[in-house]
Parts: C-alpha cells; sequence; structure tokens
C-alpha cells in the first residue's frame, strides 16, 4: 500500500509561501502542482481547485482525504497515517 501527500499552490499564494516551507522543515514528503500553470488546468479542474492550498492525501492512487488551508505538519503525519490505516 503506497500512500504520498499531494499539495496544490502557486507562487502567488501567500499561505503557500508559509505552508510550503514549514512542510520541508518537518521533511514531509509531498508532491507539489503548480496551481498557476497550464499543463496542471486539467488536473486542478478535475479536482476542484479554487482556493490555495489544498492539500490530499492519496493511498494506492486514490484521493482518501483532502484540505483547504495550511496544515500544522504534526497533524498532517497524523492524518495521513489514520488515512492509510483505514484503508488497509
Amino acid at each position: 500500500m503506497y500512500s504520498k501527500i499531494r499539495v496544490f499552490g502557486s507562487d502567488d499564494c501567500d499561505r503557500c509561501k508559509v505552508y510550503l516551507p514549514a512542510l520541508e522543515k518537518a521533511n514531509i514528503e509531498f508532491v507539489y502542482i503548480d496551481a498557476e500553470a497550464d499543463e496542471n488546468d486539467e488536473l486542478c479542474d478535475e479536482h476542484e481547485i479554487d482556493e490555495l492550498p489544498v492539500t490530499q492525501v492519496l493511498v494506492d492512487g486514490e484521493v482518501l482525504g483532502e484540505l483547504v488551508g495550511p496544515i500544522q505538519p504534526d497533524f498532517l503525519i497524523k492524518w495521513q497515517k489514520d488515512l492509510t490505516c483505514e484503508k488497509k
């Protein structure tokens, strides 16, 4: 079972400018999707990304959870673990 964190953000998003470095400082691995990049328009539309940042937890490619806004790193780690355990 494979779990990953995906974060939609943009360089113009003030909350993203604080949130992303906080995740990096906490050594949380995540995939960053630039919501303003043309090549990500379809993915953003598919997931109805309107506000930033958006954090998703995916298990085996399926989105099991999504939260809008910055999340405390310790909560994010627990949330990912809980969602992954629920999927088993």
